[in-house]
């Protein structure tokens, strides 16, 4: 597996979408970096897209059941891109960690190994001034009110999903 890096901006986004609703599940894409060399070893996530929240607030079965489906149809998605993408890997927030205090990075990697995806052995994917960029932002009140998904964006197509005043925010701010 590539070495994996995340920005600021791409790990500062992916904390405001969890904080932002942390009684859903969220989603998004990361971008990389075009890699520099043909044996990229080394992956820079450069950016954040958060895509949708959904809320799952339902009778406990029928929510075990929907959670089933979307663990499979994860797996499904994820399995097609590691198709074209070897180097394909899964973040997953823990919400438990999504903290002004949280002293390490707030997600579990998984890549995909023998038919199945695999939690990865924890290396640091950022470095030690974007953990504390992190912190500031969640200590700021509704710092996280900011951020817009594609949920957001359908219900007012005004709002931007882009997030590029979190992102000229950050780059101010290191």
């Amino acid at each position: 597996m590539a070495d994996l890096f995340l920005t600021s901006t791409a790990y500062c986004k992916i904390l405001l979408h969890a904080a932002k609703y942390p009684h859903c599940a969220v989603n998004g894409v990361l971008l990389a970096e075009e890699p520099k060399h043909k044996d990229h070893k080394h992956i820079r996530f450069v950016d954040c897209i958060p895509l949708f929240h959904l809320s799952l607030s339902i009778a406990p079965m029928l929510e075990a059941a929907l959670l089933q489906v979307l663990n499979n149809a994860a797996k499904i998605i994820g399995k097609r891109i590691y198709d074209n993408n070897p180097d394909t890997c899964i973040f997953i927030v823990d919400n438990n960690k999504v903290s002004p205090l949280a002293v390490s990075e707030a997600y579990n990697i998984y890549t995909f190994k023998e038919s199945n995806w695999c939690k990865t052995d924890k290396r640091p994917t950022t470095d030690e001034e974007t953990l504390e960029l992190s912190r500031m932002l969640l200590s700021t009140p509704d710092s996280y009110r900011q951020l817009v998904d594609f949920d957001n964006h359908f219900d007012d197509l005004s709002k931007d999903w882009r997030n590029l005043q979190i992102a000229e925010y950050l780059d101010r701010s290191t």
